[in-house]
């Protein structure tokens, strides 16, 4: 995922750097499990009723988190630094608060954790942009249309003025984002680069399937989502070094501590520097947290976000130490300086996204049982809500022989396939091809998947069964139901839409294996205002202290939703550029 490199991209590593994530995160997500420090304190009990602090409801007793340590006392050896505006933590939303508040004349110091900057993938759910949108007439639905259907998915929880925010400006905020980098912008999502830039700019499922229409999806996904290849990094730095070259200064392998108040505000926040010594910074405009979350805390999940205990988390970002450095520590800094966190529940960020060649098509799915148990055309995130359920939280995509002419039927979404790419035109399309769940698919690719054994293949039902463990006469059962209903077509049991109900009958068959996907991040902050200031518990600004990007709270709620593909990159950029210039405005 990470390429810290600086130099121009080749069409091989344009190849094979593509991929969002898929048997990668789950053993990554699997070799990180085990490795999530707990913060102090251990445990906490589950049961009872939640603490002060936010939106805990099984804690039953107050987690150390929750207690603020000892004020941390000034001395005379203690280095200090003066600016008007600190940013902790430089990540996406970070470096983009670094930049903005540079760009409005702010004297910034920037401040990681980690040994370098944190980013990872590339994917942007953006409306409108000058420099990729309205360049190749991508058509885009009213934004207020997007904001509506994200609000729907999650319970209308968010902050509404914020979704109005971030999609009015997702536009600009991404052409702001690229226009530092020599980038090569592909005419639709299946031609391949010509030149050798240093990145990439991918125009997500464009052009856009004459049988896909958002407005009659049961999950809609909007189109002109945009993926930088091989990922964002050259953007991030190339934004980083143009905020450093005007002046603003960062200090890796330091960690924020404490934040300084005088009176109601914050002025500044002590720092444990890359010597071990504390640092003071003095930061007269306000301080901006952009930290990350808190997936690698462990007593924080238990007492926020419970169910996110049973996925491994999966991130890039490290500290000198080699320990993730998402543990929540711009939540825990902001609530000891009075802040609060938003009302939950919170949103672990975790898809199901099957093999390159299906994806998450929503052929017939079924449990180790051989039972369907759902509707299969929903997004990622909650088709991998539902195989939660299942026993043993595993799963089986089953089709057969008739998928190639089957795929133009599919939904055009974030991991679903809805194209077919004959062998003679497979030197054209390789690079789609070979971009997970890209939306392409070809024989020979499929076959691939086969030998690597991502993809099951028998020459029966019987043999399937065997081969995956499903109870043969079950699996027989469910396959009669199913064919029975796609030659009504009505699906009585679920309701999935006809034209995606197709008769499995035809052999080969074929079975793709779903299980646990990896976690990303889990979306839960500080509760904040529409200029990104910290709110204390009777919402009242807590003056000096900003917060952006996966610390912030208001964007995500109750389910992490894929309708926007790549929203959560959008809205980290949106924020971190919105919080560098409140601050630096005072505002």
């Amino acid at each position: 995922m990470k390429d810290n490199s600086t130099g121009g991209i080749s069409r091989r590593s344009f190849l094979t750097g593509s991929a969002l994530f898929g048997a990668t995160a789950v053993a990554g997500a699997a070799a990180l499990s085990g490795c999530a420090p707990s913060n102090g304190g251990g445990a906490t009990a589950p049961g009872g009723s939640s603490s002060t602090g936010g939106a805990g409801e099984t804690a039953q007793a107050t987690p150390s988190f929750l207690t603020p340590p000892a004020p941390i006392a000034p001395t005379a050896e203690m280095q200090t630094l003066d600016c008007d505006v600190c940013v902790v933590g430089l990540g996406l939303a970070g470096v983009s608060a670094l930049r903005e508040a540079t760009e409005q004349g702010a004297k910034v110091i920037g401040i990681e954790k980690g040994t370098d900057l944190g980013y990872r993938s590339g994917e942007f759910g953006a409306f409108g942009s000058e420099l990729i949108h309205k360049k190749l007439g991508i058509p885009q639905p009213a934004t207020q249309e997007a904001v509506n259907e994200l609000m729907k998915v999650m319970g209308n929880r968010p902050n509404a003025l914020l979704l109005n925010h971030w999609i009015a400006n997702s536009g600009a905020d991404i052409d702001w984002y690229i226009s530092t980098v020599d980038f090569e912008l592909l005419p639709n999502d299946h031609s391949n680069p010509v030149g050798d830039k240093e990145m990439i700019v991918l125009p997500e499922r464009f052009p856009i399937n004459p049988n896909y229409d958002w407005r009659t999806e049961n999950y809609p996904c909007f189109p002109g989502m945009v993926h930088l290849l091989p990922d964002h990094g050259p953007a991030l730095r190339a934004g980083f070094a143009q905020a450093q070259a005007a002046g603003a200064q960062a200090f890796f392998n330091t960690k924020g501590e404490q934040l300084i108040k005088e009176g109601d505000r914050v002025v500044g926040i002590y720092a444990t520097g890359e010597d071990g010594g504390l640092l003071r910074i003095n930061a007269s405009k306000g301080v901006i947290l952009t930290c990350g979350d808190m997936s690698s805390d462990r007593e924080m999940l238990e007492y926020y976000c419970p169910q996110a205990l049973s996925y491994g988390p999966y991130f890039s970002t490290m500290d000198a130490q080699g320990q993730p450095v998402n543990t929540g520590d711009g939540q825990k800094m902001a609530l000891w300086a009075g802040a609060v966190m938003e009302e939950g529940p919170y949103a672990p960020m975790t898809h199901s996204l099957g093999t390159n060649s299906i994806g998450i098509d929503p052929f017939l799915m079924v449990n180790v049982n051989g039972v369907r148990f759902a509707n299969e055309d929903v997004g990622a995130q909650e088709l991998q809500n539902q195989i939660k359920r299942q026993p043993g939280g595993n799963t089986w995509q089953i089709f057969d022989a008739k998928w190639p002419e089957q795929l133009e039927f599919m939904p055009q979404c974030f991991g679903g396939v809805s194209h077919f790419v004959p062998a003679e035109q497979e030197a054209e399309y390789d690079h789609i091809i070979n971009h997970f769940a890209g939306g392409y698919a070809s024989k020979s690719y499929f076959q691939g998947e086969i030998e690597a054994g991502s993809i099951i293949e028998a020459a029966s039902i019987e043999e399937l069964a065997e081969k995956t463990g499903i109870p043969a006469a079950a699996l027989q059962t469910t396959i009669a139901r199913y064919n029975e209903l796609a030659a009504a077509g009505v699906d009585e049991d679920f309701c999935k839409v006809s034209s995606r109900l197709f008769a499995v009958d035809t052999a080969p068959f074929y079975a793709v294996n779903f299980g646990d996907s990896g976690m990303l991040v889990v979306i839960g902050g500080i509760d904040v205002d529409e200029k990104l200031r910290a709110l204390d518990p009777d919402k009242v600004v807590i003056p000096g202290l900003y917060v952006a990007g996966n610390t912030q709270g208001g964007r995500f709620l109750v389910d992490y939703p894929v309708t926007v593909a790549g929203a959560s990159h959008s809205m980290a950029l949106a924020f971190g550029r919105l919080a560098g210039r409140m601050a630096a405005e005072q505002a």
